[in-house]
């Protein structure tokens, strides 16, 4: 059964703002062309400054840096231009000693916790979320060379100390990714109040499927970079895209081309210390990652400020909230498709349905750290921690007014349970032991409550992703229905699985064009005014 007027359709918002940049007299060109992100505030364009506002600064989070190399302002004063009073301490494994010649983490530790008082323009200088608590961790051994079993040993350290959000910028792709990657994602999955956020790695030039953060692991948010050139409004041609290869650890079969790969995106391209010791633009996935690291950490430092439930924390939902609210980029595409769909053993025509779930350029679309915020504020109504049993379904029911755009996320982990780790004579891993290991399929799907019964409006139902996104726009008024369900299980068993949902429905934006903000290169965006509805969950076994 089908409605003889849709009660969707999908955003119309690209259009619109191609449209608007043709309108006479207006180059596209002139309009959108982006100044030299020197005169960039980080915070103010990605919205971060939401949190200041209330006095979020990241006080009270633990954020762990982890690169190849450590930092030190000692040995290398000309590349902290930008950590003079930053709060961090180092950790550099026993046996190894620091790499102060390579730029690169005092590069990526500075977006975060960057702060130097002396400095003529703060708002260049002063990191995303500079209150939080840093550590420069060091995951390579000396001469240039790094193994699995250092880099592990690592991870393990911080996942099972307390870190609250590990940010990385490297990668490592060799033979060993897939399982590196798989140990990596179960200490993600035992330790659920560890954010932890990757850079998909620089290698957009080679083609699909070449995501790595920092191995071929899932349980982490993975981050493209977005162009300057285009005022950060698509991704860059170097970041690297999807889709991955899903690899199956219990019996090291891979499927190709299944996994979406990238999360979420944010500007590649930052302002800060280079090699030589002067000052310009650098580009690259590595500063991307920690712009959406400093937003985590901030969400964390806005719960523990707030007094917020310890569930607020969990890592499913920091990826659930931020992945749901961010701002989709031009031309942005889940593969969303009206088709029709059985479920339960009827079938319904005309629904949007994908089997992708995430864009593969730039997931979700372009980190928006003021909506993340308003969505956060809203834990326990419209974002929530909860778990399914196999088989059952769980709903969150919400009405809605007409010509509201509506977003939906679904995020869980990859049950991966490596009960022993073999190393060849590199150090790097040659086989691993998961037999226990699990990974459940969960579908997202969005009903309409009419007088005739429910109807089946979206899904996303992708078979190897442990993400599933929604969104689109909603036309008619009405009562409408959220479905998380346990579908079955990829590998492994399971009897249950912990997920976290966010969920929005918003006034659909007004097409806008790139301008310059008075005193630095920013972006008008169209205010979004929240819309009013209630909504409530229950569980239904089926």
């Amino acid at each position: 059964m089908k409605f003889a007027d849709p009660i969707f359709n999908i955003t119309r918002r690209a259009a619109a703002i191609a449209a608007a940049c043709l309108l006479s007299g207006r180059l596209f060109a002139a309009v959108c062309e982006m100044p030299d992100s020197s005169l960039l505030n980080l915070a103010e364009f990605t919205g971060a400054d939401a949190f200041y506002r209330i006095g979020i600064y990241g006080q009270g989070a633990n954020v762990a840096n982890l690169e190849y190399y450590s930092v030190s302002e000692e040995e290398a004063p000309e590349y902290s231009v930008f950590l003079k009073g930053s709060n961090y301490s180092t950790y550099m494994p026993e046996g190894t000693s620091g790499r102060y010649g390579s730029v690169h983490p005092y590069e990526t530790l500075s977006v975060m916790a960057g702060y130097n008082e002396s400095y003529e323009n703060q708002e260049v200088s002063t990191g995303i979320a500079w209150r939080a608590n840093y550590t420069a961790g060091q995951v390579a051994e000396d001469g240039l060379f790094t193994s699995d079993r250092l880099t592990l040993q690592t991870y393990e350290k911080f996942f099972s100390n307390g870190a609250d959000v590990i940010s990385s910028s490297f990668k490592n792709s060799g033979e060993s990714a897939f399982m590196a990657g798989a140990v990596l994602d179960s200490y993600a999955a035992k330790n659920t109040r560890t954010v932890f956020v990757g850079a998909a790695s620089n290698n957009g030039d080679e083609g699909p499927g070449n995501v790595a953060s920092p191995y071929r692991n899932v349980n982490v948010i993975k981050v493209g970079a977005l162009d300057i050139s285009t005022g950060f409004k698509t991704a860059a041609a170097f970041s690297s895209y999807g889709p991955n290869d899903f690899y199956n650890p219990i019996t090291g079969e891979t499927v190709k081309g299944a996994v979406s790969a990238v999360d979420i995106s944010a500007p590649g391209t930052v302002y800060t210390v280079k090699q030589d010791g002067s000052l310009g633009n650098v580009s690259g996935t590595s500063f991307a990652a920690p712009i959406v690291s400093s937003a985590a950490a901030l969400m964390v430092s806005y719960s523990k400020e707030a007094s917020m439930p310890d569930d607020s924390r969990d890592a499913r939902l920091i990826k659930a909230v931020l992945l749901n609210s961010a701002s989709k980029t031009d031309g942005w595409d889940n593969g969303s498709r009206l088709e029709s769909a059985t479920v339960n053993g009827k079938t319904y025509g005309g629904v949007l349905s994908t089997s992708q779930s995430l864009d593969y350029h730039s997931g979700a679309g372009a980190l928006n750290a003021k909506e993340a915020l308003a969505q956060y504020g809203s834990f326990g109504e419209t974002s929530f921690l909860e778990s399914a049993g196999k088989g059952e379904s769980v709903f969150y029911d919400f009405s809605a007014a007409a010509n509201l755009e509506f977003a939906a996320t679904l995020c869980w982990n990859v049950g991966a349970e490596i009960d022993g780790v073999t190393y060849d004579g590199s150090g790097n891993v040659s086989a691993i032991s998961a037999e226990n290991s699990h990974f459940s399929n969960l579908d997202l799907r969005l009903w309409y409550l009419g007088g005739g019964g429910e109807i089946l409006v979206a899904q996303s139902v992708s078979e190897y992703n442990n993400v599933e996104h929604l969104f689109l726009e909603l036309e008619r008024e009405g009562e409408y229905r959220l479905e998380v369900a346990f579908k079955d299980l990829v590998y492994g068993d399971a009897e249950s699985e912990t997920f976290a949902v966010a969920w929005n429905v918003s006034q659909i934006p007004e097409p806008s064009v790139c301008a310059a903000l008075l005193g630095a290169a920013s972006l008008a965006f169209a205010a979004r005014m929240k819309a009013k509805f209630s909504s409530g969950s229950n569980v239904r076994r089926r």
